[in-house]
């Protein structure tokens, strides 16, 4: 463990009980699953000899998808004026356990790509998954691209 390492209080740790999550239409209640990635490829450059001389960076990529309870996804639809693959909006965490330090997330300009829906003989709920891309994430503040 390093010297600036935070210790929490009796096991506290950033959590699915401790987030809170909100998107255009209020908050989320009826969401059991949301995943986000940051990218950005980097190749080595390389001139004479064997050893690169430098590195070209990519575009930067985030991507994102989430799966909701039907009505969950009946009310993010129904505040997206422009339904569900025209419209842009953001989604924020706050992950604030008792006991640890706060950690916000912000997904901005989540394009919706992928829309999946089904049901079958036993399932106890039935859920939309929904992927697309995001244009950028905030973590704590601060954009992972600059």
């Amino acid at each position: 463990m390093t010297a600036n390492a935070t210790v929490t209080i009796n096991g506290a740790v950033h959590d699915w009980e401790s987030v809170s999550i909100t998107g255009p239409h209020g908050a989320f209640v009826g969401i059991s699953e949301l995943n986000w990635k940051a990218s950005q490829k980097k190749k080595r450059v390389y001139g004479k000899g064997a050893v690169s001389v430098g590195a070209a960076r990519g575009n930067y990529e985030a991507s994102v998808d989430m799966t909701l309870l039907v009505s969950e996804y009946q009310d993010l639809v129904s505040a997206l004026r422009g339904g569900i693959f025209k419209s842009v909006f953001d989604v924020a965490l706050a992950f604030e356990p008792d006991g640890a330090k706060q950690h916000e997330v912000i997904l901005k300009g989540i394009l919706i790509d992928d829309v999946d829906e089904g049901t079958k003989q036993g399932d106890e709920e039935v859920t939309v998954k929904l992927s697309g891309t995001a244009q950028m994430i905030m973590r704590d503040g601060v954009a992972d691209y600059k």
